[in-house]
């Protein structure tokens, strides 16, 4: 038998057969120590891994995020992007001959901002805690600010977990994405924003 003496010869490696054979071999040395019990143990957990359902990735625009607020003993929430800054009801100027649920107008970044209870507004009962906060809304620039009696923290919801509003909640509802299933009053904030209602027109001011 001839050799190609011009082609390199290909190493085999011993080295690395006897590592995997001992490995197979203690592997095997494991498996006879093992009782019965444990066995089935073994073969339990490997079937209940292999039958492993994974877990479902939620989609992100299935879920929106929420600021949670009191107003008297009602909860509700409107989102965060239509929430542009947090403040405590100072510096506001009243406003004469208007509507109950306007508190009076402040100056917020350089626009002139009418301030409005929202649970007065909403017709729900209760009176404005003395340590009552304002919510400035807008999209891009402050638009109104909401006077609630308490924020409690920023949360996501599912939308599938939206309930319809209610009837009984009168016109309300049209300010309404819905109810959570704890009866939280979900704020539609693109409509609460083109409310004519919580407006005022200046030029009628003297």
């Amino acid at each position: 038998m001839m050799i190609n003496e011009g082609s390199p010869r290909e190493s085999f490696d011993w080295q690395g057969i006897k590592q995997r054979l001992s490995r197979a071999q203690e592997s095997l040395r494991s498996a006879e120590n093992l009782s019965d019990a444990q066995i089935k143990s073994l073969m339990a957990e490997r079937a209940r891994q292999l039958a492993r359902v994974p877990e479902r990735v939620i989609d992100t625009s299935e879920l929106i995020e929420v600021i949670r607020f009191r107003l008297g003993s009602e909860e509700a929430a409107i989102e965060t992007r239509f929430v542009l800054a947090l403040m405590q009801p100072q510096s506001i100027t009243p406003i004469p001959d208007t509507d109950d649920f306007f508190l009076g107008l402040t100056n917020l970044r350089g626009e002139i901002t009418a301030i409005i209870d929202l649970g007065c507004f909403l017709g729900l009962s209760g009176q404005t805690q003395r340590d009552a906060q304002v919510l400035v809304l807008g999209t891009e620039k402050p638009e109104c600010a909401i006077l609630v009696d308490e924020l409690e923290h920023v949360t996501t919801i599912r939308k599938q977990e939206i309930r319809e509003p209610s009837g009984g909640l009168g016109s309300v509802v049209d300010l309404l994405i819905g109810c959570t299933a704890d009866a939280v009053m979900i704020l539609d904030g693109d409509a609460l924003l083109r409310c004519d209602r919580i407006y005022i027109d200046q030029n009628d001011q003297p």
